[in-house]
């Protein structure tokens, strides 16, 4: 098995593992020092004990679904439908492994927002799916 495909697995049953609650199992994908971050939040957890905290924690009935991944060595990039209650979002995260651990996830949790004036000439506007619907 080469190293993109050890990635792939490492990363698909972190994503498994933590749809099914499976925290020990999960905690056996990170490193000792993983660090998760949330840019958005400007949030840093440091260490495999407290991101499990951070996750047996998190609050409401959720649920995770990866919609993209895509994975290089030891590198991986995905796309995920994440919904909590009624509130429904789309995050990005990427991961980096070192020896088949897990040492560094950052989720993007990306919200939307009206685009800056002045490149009007530039772009178009994408009507979403959801904006149909409305």
């Amino acid at each position: 098995m080469d190293e993109t495909e050890r990635t792939r697995g490492v990363v698909s049953q972190y994503f498994a593992t933590m749809a099914a609650r499976e925290w020990d199992a999960f905690g056996e994908l990170l490193s000792a020092d993983v660090v998760y971050e949330m840019p958005q939040t400007r949030e840093r957890i440091t260490g495999r004990t407290k991101y499990l905290q951070f996750n047996r924690e998190y609050p409401g009935d959720w649920t995770a679904t990866v919609t993209r991944l895509i994975v290089d060595r030891t590198t991986a990039a995905g796309s995920m439908n994440f919904t909590v209650g009624d509130e429904e979002m789309v995050g990005l995260v990427y991961l980096e492994l070192a020896d088949g651990l897990i040492t560094r996830i950052t989720d993007f949790w990306p919200e939307p927002y009206d685009p800056p004036t002045g490149r009007e000439h530039l772009v178009e506007q994408v009507v979403s799916a959801t904006d149909r619907i409305s």
